[in-house]
């Protein structure tokens, strides 16, 4: 019933998936699934905005990153000491307005947290979006 209702998070080994048009959320990081944890939705207006229906989003040793079509967003970071440093956050002109920067910080955050690190935010955009969207995340980053 609760599935219907709010989009939830499942956890899982390998990936991130997030689906703007049906309102669900995959994001998949270990051999575990958690449920119950509910992400915002984005605002779309029109399923025009949506580039398919899902987006993944994948990480490399040092970046989170989408490719839709032949573009890639992206969101690069280091990890040292127990820090995650977001240095910045690239989306192409053609797929802004869309979301996928909030996807992208949205995935760097919650990898921070469920690996136990804390946060230096270095990309104003990751600044604004948990100024904004998601301020409990201020309570682990560090200046």
């Amino acid at each position: 019933m609760l599935s219907k209702l709010l989009p939830i998070l499942f956890l899982q080994g390998g990936r991130r998936t997030y689906s703007l048009c049906s309102k669900v959320y995959t994001i998949p990081t270990s051999n575990h699934t958690l449920t119950g944890q509910v992400l915002k939705v984005p605002n779309l207006n029109s399923q025009k905005r949506c580039f398919g229906t899902h987006i993944v989003v994948r990480q490399k040793r040092d970046r989170f990153y989408t490719d839709i079509g032949e573009l890639r967003a992206e969101l690069v970071y280091s990890i040292r000491d127990g820090v995650m440093t977001i240095k910045s956050t690239n989306v192409p002109e053609e797929l802004g307005g869309h979301g996928i920067g909030k996807l992208l910080a949205k995935s760097a955050l919650d990898y921070a947290l469920l690996n136990g690190h804390f946060i230096i935010i270095r990309c104003r955009f990751v600044q604004h979006y948990i100024d904004k969207y998601e301020p409990q995340y201020a309570k682990y980053i560090i200046n």
